[in-house]
């Protein structure tokens, strides 16, 4: 009675989020609340164990978050991504593709550091425009935006830290360099879909050129080049030298500001440190309600009712794994039970409780249904910004690319499979 009464209480919340009558942010607390009641957990216990220990459990998580987002404001205020964004547009000429192509390049690069809503704002403000102008079309430019943004997060040290957290992947230390491998590989796994991807779009619309044209010069004076190396810097430091993310964060930003504004360092930082917290404020408040919900679903009386239902999953075996993750990944939109910034969080959890599957394997089915999310989702308030800025459909955006993130899903799942399987 108790798992038909939680199925319950996660059928009722997946809806209301899907119906759009309860935001995430509000949905995971109260989801948490009542999985706690459910299962007769006492007032004092809930309060403290649920709600206080979980407001603060991804506490590094958000604190992450918060620190990529500052440096997102330092190469923003810097003008260091204009100038980069700027310079690639120029690289491709009057090609259309070609610079479509560049600044593709350019904005995956610069998301393996930046985060939140504010950075796509501003990164996409730069390259959409420049897009249309050259008479790309308008849900194709938007398209190539979100599979180049998504392209990029996949080595979003924030990100990263959110999956270590929910994993509870070597508290403390990098990732897995099995992990790292694995994300090399979806990687260009991802690459190669988007390339093939944005070639057959543009031989369906004829008036796009696909290849260079020379060069042209830039007469604006731009930053430093050594500054372009700036959202680098984080990532190597993180991943080649085992740097926490706070500090590799604020490393980048330390370099960009130095090489861009030396004389007006302190200003530069902590403007950026303030305007960092407030784009970061959403995605902190949504990391509270999972936090709650993770202790939540951590109750022994909870684990108890629904580890027989979760044992009987078919994802034991590598054929079935790929299988599983594969069909189901569509339930990662709209907040659906796969999603990890929703309900899935939840399935993710009991997963890992269980032992259904190694934590790894686990991980890597996790990071590679987050690829349909980040693309494809109606949701996201990236794609909703993205949508409306250029003039499309949001839906329109999920019906072109749910296939391609599909085929994206399943070749992460196989490099999953073969690695920790």
């Amino acid at each position: 009675m108790t798992a038909v009464l939680l199925l319950g209480v996660f059928a009722l919340f997946a809806t209301l989020m899907f119906l759009r009558r309860l935001p995430a942010l509000l949905a995971l607390p109260a989801m948490a609340a009542a999985i706690a009641i459910v299962v007769g957990d006492p007032l004092a216990h809930w309060l403290t164990v649920v709600m206080a220990d979980g407001a603060v459990r991804l506490a590094p998580a958000y604190v992450a978050v918060a620190a990529g987002a500052m440096l997102g404001r330092v190469m923003m205020s810097t003008g260091i991504a204009e100038d980069v964004i700027r310079r690639a547009a120029e690289f491709g000429g009057d090609r259309p593709m070609v610079v479509a192509g560049a600044l593709m390049a350019v904005t995956a690069v610069l998301f393996t550091s930046l985060t939140g809503l504010g950075a796509i704002i501003m990164v996409g403000s730069l390259v959409l425009p420049i897009m249309m102008s050259l008479g790309v079309p308008r849900r194709l430019t938007a398209i190539l935006f979100l599979l180049a943004f998504a392209t990029g997060f996949i080595f979003n040290i924030a990100l990263w830290r959110l999956y270590r957290e929910l994993l509870q992947l070597s508290p403390g230390a990098p990732l897995p360099r099995e992990i790292v491998t694995f994300a090399v590989g979806l990687a260009v796994i991802m690459t190669t879909v988007v390339a093939g991807y944005a070639t057959w779009a543009a031989r369906r619309a004829p008036e796009l050129r696909l290849w260079s044209a020379p060069a042209r010069p830039s007469r604006k004076p731009g930053v430093p080049w050594p500054a372009w190396l700036t959202p680098f810097v984080p990532l190597v430091l993180y991943v080649g030298f085992g740097w926490r993310e706070v500090p590799a964060f604020l490393a980048g930003a330390l370099y960009g500001i130095l090489l861009t504004r030396p004389r007006a360092i302190v200003q530069t930082l902590l403007s950026s440190m303030i305007r960092g917290v407030e784009d970061a404020a959403p995605a902190a408040i949504l990391l509270v309600g999972i936090g709650m919900l993770l202790n939540a679903l951590m109750l022994p009386e909870v684990r108890v009712a629904l580890a027989p239902l979760v044992a009987q999953l078919p994802v034991q075996s590598p054929i079935s794994y790929v299988v599983f993750f594969t069909v189901l990944s569509p339930l990662a939109l709209y907040r659906g039970p796969l999603n990890p910034y929703g309900v899935g969080v939840g399935v993710y959890s009991l997963m890992l409780a269980t032992g259904v599957l190694p934590a790894l394997a686990l991980l890597a089915a996790i990071m590679s249904i987050v690829q349909v999310q980040n693309v494809c989702d109606p949701t996201n308030t990236h794609n909703v910004w993205v949508a409306t800025y250029t003039g499309v459909r949001v839906e329109d955006i999920t019906i072109a690319t749910l296939p391609a993130m599909m085929v994206v899903c399943l070749g992460g799942l196989l490099v999953g499979a073969w690695l920790f399987l």
